[in-house]
C-alpha cells in the first residue's frame, strides 16, 4: 500500500513535468524572446534619433551679406544677441576659473593646516616625552631629589605650561582645520 502511494506520487510528478516542459516548449516556440524584442525597439530607437534636427541652432549663420528683404535692425540684434551670449559665455568661463581657483585655495589651506597638526602633534609628543624622563630622572636619584626639590618644581610648572600652551594650539590648529573642511563640504569638494 505504501509502495503504491509513492509509485502514483512520482508518477504524477513526472506527468506534471513533462506538461510544464510542453507548455514552455509551445510559448517560446510561439512567441519571441525577450531579447529578439529588446533587440528590435532598440533598432527603432536608434533610427529615429538619427534623423537631423534643424533649427536656428544647428543651423550655420552665412557670413557674406545676404540679398533678403531682412530689415537692418533685425541683423543688428541678432549681432546684438551674439554679443551677449559671448559676454554670458565669457562671465561662465570666469566664474568657473574664479571657483576652480577657490577650491584649489581651499585644498591647499587644508592640506597646510594638516601639516601644521601634525608639526604641534609632533612638539607636543617631544615635550610630554621630555618631562617624564625629566622626572624619571628625578625621582630615580635620592640625592637630587633632597638638594633641588624647588628648582624641579619650578621646572615642571614651566614645562607643564609649555605643554598646556602647545594642547591649545593644536585644538585651535584642529578646529580650524574641521571648519575649513566644512567649507570644502559646503562647497562641494569631495572629503579628504
Amino acid at each position: 500500500m505504501v509502495l503504491m502511494k509513492k509509485l502514483f506520487l512520482i508518477l504524477s510528478v513526472c506527468v506534471c513535468a513533462v506538461v510544464a516542459q510542453q507548455a514552455i516548449a509551445q510559448q517560446s516556440s510561439g512567441e519571441q524572446s525577450l531579447g529578439d524584442v529588446a533587440r528590435a525597439n532598440r533598432a527603432k530607437k536608434h533610427a529615429s534619433s538619427s534623423a537631423i534636427k534643424l533649427d536656428d541652432d544647428t543651423m550655420p549663420r552665412s557670413s557674406t551679406p545676404s540679398t533678403s528683404s531682412e530689415p537692418a535692425t533685425a541683423k543688428k540684434t541678432d549681432d546684438k544677441s551674439d554679443d551677449k551670449n559671448a559676454d554670458a559665455d565669457a562671465a561662465k568661463k570666469d566664474a568657473a576659473a574664479a571657483q576652480k581657483q577657490k577650491t584649489e585655495d581651499l585644498k591647499k589651506q587644508i592640506d597646510d593646516e594638516k601639516k601644521e597638526i601634525a608639526t604641534l602633534q609632533r612638539e607636543l609628543d617631544i615635550a610630554q616625552r621630555e618631562a617624564r624622563l625629566r622626572a624619571a630622572a628625578f625621582y630615580g636619584d635620592a640625592g637630587t631629589m633632597l638638594r633641588d626639590q624647588t628648582k624641579f618644581a619650578e621646572d615642571a610648572r614651566k614645562e607643564q605650561d609649555e605643554i598646556n600652551g602647545k594642547k591649545q594650539a593644536l585644538e585651535a590648529a584642529q578646529q580650524k582645520l574641521s571648519d575649513l573642511q566644512e567649507q570644502a563640504r559646503k562647497a562641494g569638494l569631495p572629503s579628504e
